[in-house]
């Protein structure tokens, strides 16, 4: 299954002179993770136009309050 998404990313950066890759840690995206992980777990679809959804809303919150001036 990663193969599918590695050709996909291929395709998408063909012919770029300069791209870089960069792991980020579950830790430091945490907002991200629930955001898939349940999501997947419910069988949503969900775009973020107008917000997260409220099982996010507590992590939400505490990145905002994290995040640096």
């Amino acid at each position: 299954m990663v193969g599918t998404y590695i050709h996909d990313i291929q395709q998408q950066i063909y012919g770029l002179d300069n791209i870089r890759f960069q792991h980020t840690p579950r830790s430091a995206n945490n907002l991200a993770h629930i955001l898939a992980t349940e999501t997947l777990r419910r069988g949503e679809e969900i775009y973020l136009d107008m917000g997260v959804p409220e099982y996010t809303e507590d992590q939400a919150r505490y990145d905002g309050r994290s995040e640096p001036d």
